[in-house]
């Protein structure tokens, strides 16, 4: 069991002042089977908070205004979480959420003909080893590399490139996932990393529903299960349903964006 401590600080500055804007935030996380929130917080610079919310997903929900005549948009939540580890195994949960909802495929998701040709001979069923093996082999077919998808490219797009960043390897197993009529989910979270303290991004990784076992997450990116190192902030269909910002501003033809993670362990 490990207790981490998360700060995830996002700042747009605009050249000019927007009309007006409204962002959905998606960056809290919830006590779980496999993880315990001790205190959370956001913090705003140049918005105000109109109202909190769990979504159709029940995933925590900030939705945000900006303020007039703001040029700098800070946006910063920090806490503690405690995280056990249980292999990625989080199991079942009390949900209004059918399963077959996780079979359908979505714009991100949706398979042709690469992905299709791909899936086609694995023996996927309702059997963890078959997820473990799917995971390797992605893993081992696309290299890790940034700038060149964005969070709009399908999972047919980032497999012909071969290569891609964590939500564009977690789309293609999600994707292989429902090609064989099996629940699949995508998540975002934070992930400890050894050598890196400030991180650029939030990770993704997928949960795939097992007879049995219930919700089980694998880390394709990382060819491993989520371990007590992960945290559990938000789930979709694809990443757009868990995207940590989400939104319009008006009035806006130029900002720059940066993103600073800490993550360290108590």
């Amino acid at each position: 069991m490990k207790k981490l401590n998360v700060t995830h600080k996002t700042k747009y500055s605009f050249e000019a002042a927007p009309l007006s804007g409204l962002q959905q935030i998606k960056k809290t996380p919830y006590s779980d089977a496999c993880q315990t929130v001790l205190n959370w917080s956001l913090l705003l610079t140049g918005a105000k908070e109109e109202l909190t919310f769990t979504d159709s997903f029940n995933n925590n929900v900030n939705l945000i205004r900006v303020e007039p005549g703001t040029k700098d948009l800070v946006i910063e939540c920090k806490g503690h979480v405690e995280v056990m580890d249980k292999s990625g195994v989080l199991g079942y949960e009390a949900s209004k959420i059918p399963l077959w909802l996780w079979t359908e495929h979505t714009n991100l998701t949706k398979p042709g003909l690469g992905i299709r040709k791909f899936a086609k001979g694995l023996p996927l069923k309702d059997d963890i080893g078959g997820f473990h093996k799917l995971m390797e082999l992605i893993g081992g077919s696309l290299d890790f590399q940034k700038n060149i998808t964005n969070v709009k490219t399908t999972a047919e797009e980032a497999f012909k490139k071969g290569s891609g960043v964590c939500q564009d390897f977690t789309n293609i197993f999600i994707a292989c996932c429902r090609l064989h009529g099996l629940p699949a989910r995508y998540v975002s979270g934070f992930l400890l990393l050894e050598n890196k303290q400030i991180q650029e991004a939030m990770h993704a990784w997928a949960e795939v529903f097992v007879e049995g076992l219930g919700w089980v997450g694998f880390d394709t990116a990382n060819k491993i299960s989520p371990d007590d190192r992960y945290i559990r902030v938000a789930i979709g269909r694809d990443y757009s349903d868990a995207a940590p910002i989400k939104g319009v501003t008006l009035g806006v033809q130029h900002e720059c964006l940066s993103v600073s993670i800490m993550i360290s362990e108590q």
